[in-house]
């Protein structure tokens, strides 16, 4: 069970009845009223386990799991924390020299409430993972099962293959593993009713997949091999190649809503074939050798003040989350404010090279706490890589 139940212990209006037990104004009384309005604030729906009823197959699952995972360390699992603030707040009442026994048996029917409750928020995301485990195991024994027998469709087929959740799940876990290589199908559009398709299977092999591509679709033309991400490089080792599609490519990553600043195409050799960043328009192109200098000037500033546009927003709201954890007041939220302002010093203010720009770039792209605040707060981390890829161009 993923819903948690308030502990009486931790209202106000518990101790509101015994008179004497917590001091009216104090820190204690404030923090015990914060913390139960934070709880009851948090929308607990999305955590009952019938959630899982819904789910079809295991893709639905992982995309169900990973946002109730997102929203349950954005809302519930920092209740920990504010939780540990009242059990201090308890401790230091307690040790006024002026507390009497109801105040010290409070606090002592407080510490263990924290205790109690801390566990049961370490549980429910300990239940929810365990939940999503086993709806996997499931719908994967009866896609097999279905397999077997030729009914029904398996996770990699029908218009599921082409669902963009499914897609950015899988492009984020490339994401999180350089390493990672999962199979790819491509399939050309012929016009905006009728985009490119781009689909990645860890479990079903390049050609066959592209083969469900193609009938789902309709479609004939396209490719298919392997594919990972590295940093903000989308790498494509092809065993069946195609013209174009270092460009054709974007339009369906773009569309599932994943960055990337770079398409790599390879051999099956990891020879260079063809690759493609965001490049200049055409019209740039076209500009004249002088005319090309004085335009190289203005682009180098242009990019060098968009990142300066993105730092300075990302910098305020790294500072405002600091603001936030510091009202926690312990050991955990002085960790974490130290830990943003490294992220802040870390963003250098104006990055001389193509180097640094790349240095930064990779920093964005894997920092934890950047992850953190980008999923839990406000997404930092998109604007600043778009930043760093224009400035990238620009001093490349």
């Amino acid at each position: 069970m993923s819903v948690i139940d308030y502990p009486q212990e931790l209202s106000k209006a518990h101790w509101d009845k015994k008179k004497g037990s917590v001091p009216a104004g104090s820190d204690l009384e404030t923090r015990l009223k914060t913390l139960q309005k934070r709880h009851e604030a948090v929308d607990w729906k999305p955590f009952d386990p019938s959630w899982v009823k819904g789910a079809k197959s295991v893709a639905d699952v992982e995309a169900a799991y990973a946002e109730r995972d997102r929203i349950w360390r954005a809302k519930v699992a920092p209740l920990k924390l504010e939780a540990n603030g009242v059990a201090d707040a308890a401790q230091k009442a307690a040790k006024d020299k002026a507390a009497g026994k109801p105040l010290l048996e409070a606090a002592k029917a407080i510490a263990d409430a924290v205790k109690a409750y801390a566990k049961a928020i370490d549980a429910g995301a300990a239940a929810l993972e365990q939940l999503a485990g086993q709806a996997q195991k499931i719908l994967s024994k009866r896609a097999s099962q279905e397999e077997e027998s030729g009914e029904g469709e398996d996770e990699d087929g029908g218009s599921q293959l082409l669902d963009p959740k499914r897609l950015l799940a899988q492009l984020q876990q490339c994401r999180r593993d350089p390493a990672r290589r999962v199979d790819f199908a491509f399939v050309d559009g012929d016009g905006k009713e009728a985009p490119p398709q781009f689909v990645l299977s860890p479990k079903t092999a390049g050609r066959t997949l592209f083969a469900k591509v193609q009938k789902e679709t309709g479609r004939k033309t396209g490719a298919y091999g392997l594919a990972g991400v590295e940093g903000t490089t989308l790498l494509l080792q092809v065993e069946k190649a195609y013209g174009g599609l270092v460009k054709k490519v974007r339009v369906p990553v773009k569309a599932c809503g994943f960055t990337i600043t770079k398409v790599l195409l390879v051999d099956l050799e990891g020879k260079t074939l063809e690759q493609d960043e965001e490049a200049e328009t055409e019209a740039e192109g076209k500009a004249s050798p002088k005319k090309d200098a004085a335009r190289d000037d203005v682009s180098l500033q242009q990019a060098l003040d968009g990142w300066k546009k993105a730092r300075e927003a990302a910098v305020t709201t790294l500072k405002d989350v600091a603001k936030e954890i510091a009202v926690l007041r312990d050991a955990e939220a002085n960790k974490a404010i130290i830990e943003l302002n490294a992220v802040i010093k870390n963003l250098t203010p104006e990055p001389a090279s193509a180097r640094q720009v790349a240095e930064l770039i990779r920093y964005i792209d894997k920092d934890d706490v950047v992850l953190d605040v980008s999923d839990f707060a406000s997404d930092i981390r998109t604007p600043l890589l778009r930043a760093l890829a224009k400035l990238h161009q620009a001093t490349a």
